[in-house]
């Protein structure tokens, strides 16, 4: 059984098998030696995103990213058909025209963020000398000094610059790798499945701004639906449209309340200058530590949301620097 498997994967075109032939390696109890970072197959070159979730329907694991498509759409029907087109058209001159017009340009915001925080890549450590691994040292010819990276996080168990056996390169100040994207992502605050993507250094705007916008879509549904919700119950309607905006009311502002209080938790680990990972890391820890990435309230929020503080808001103005020190 295991010279069949191995003959199979040996060759399939995306598997690379090393050290050993592919019957040894399927069958590792024969050796009775660990199996090396080396020897494991690769269906990815470790290093390079997984270029796969740019065509998300190969993956099952993007099925959260559909989940959340159809409650966009579900909920933009139910408002602009069952509250604006319906129960405020007598009011086109008033009601309808401020809310159908701040509705659409939130509502375009969110859209707009999701795709940039879900495509816009979260950034990767450099294929450069300084950070690879294997690069053998240098004389006193070689690399500066100076150019080396300098970084702060070290091993925990020994006083050494952390690295990557999966990508085979050290890792700069607050890089993690993510096992889902198969890379090191640079001031990796988490995967998250809804967007397919990490998020990180690159499009960590993206994702904070879509929450702000998130938020403010829901809340401005619910508050603006809920007199319609109220005169459907009170006077003789369809039923299918008190049922549809009961149902509307009812999933935006539930989601409004979840969404509101991840926002909250995302604004006080930017004001912290902390990710997520380090939030959890530092709630396991033994004994307080002083963050040595704070720079102060306003410098921490420059280095999310942009030095701009007119452009904070907006999709635009990216965060300075490469995501290697801080």
């Amino acid at each position: 059984a295991c010279l069949g498997r191995g003959a199979f994967l040996s060759s399939h075109p995306l598997v690379r098998v090393h050290s050993l032939p592919p019957p040894l390696y399927l069958c590792p109890r024969l050796l009775r030696q660990p199996i090396l970072p080396s020897m494991k197959p690769e269906l990815v070159p470790q290093g390079v995103p997984d270029r796969r979730r740019f065509v998300p329907w190969v993956d099952p694991r993007s099925i959260p990213v559909y989940f959340v498509l159809v409650i966009i759409t579900s909920l933009y029907c139910i408002y602009v058909l069952e509250h604006l087109l319906i129960t405020e058209k007598p009011k086109a001159t008033s009601a309808w025209g401020w809310q159908g017009i701040g509705f659409h340009l939130l509502f375009l915001m969110v859209l707009y963020c999701f795709a940039q925080a879900a495509l816009v890549l979260p950034g990767s450590i450099p294929n450069t000398e300084e950070w690879r691994v294997d690069t053998p040292p240098q004389d006193e010819g070689g690399l500066a000094a100076s150019s080396k990276p300098k970084t702060v996080e070290t091993k925990k168990d020994r006083n050494s610059r952390r690295k990557c056996k999966w990508c085979d390169k050290f890792k700069p100040d607050r890089c993690h790798h993510c096992r889902v994207c198969r890379t090191c992502v640079l001031r990796m605050d988490h995967h998250c499945p809804w967007i397919y993507n990490c998020v990180g250094f690159r499009n960590h705007k993206y994702f904070f701004l879509l929450l702000i916008y998130t938020v403010a879509t829901l809340q401005w549904m619910t508050w603006t639906m809920w007199p319609t919700l109220s005169k459907n119950i009170e006077s003789e309607v369809p039923f299918q449209s008190l049922f549809l905006t009961l149902f509307g009311t009812t999933l935006g502002g539930s989601m409004a309340l979840l969404t509101t209080a991840f926002l909250c938790f995302h604004i006080y680990l930017m004001c912290g200058a902390m990710t997520t990972i380090e939030f959890c890391e530092k709630q396991g820890a033994r004994g307080a530590k002083a963050n040595p990435h704070y720079r102060g309230v306003y410098a921490n929020i420059c280095a999310v949301l942009g030095p701009n503080p007119l452009l904070w808001l907006l999709p635009f103005s990216m965060p300075s620097g490469d995501g290697l020190t801080f």
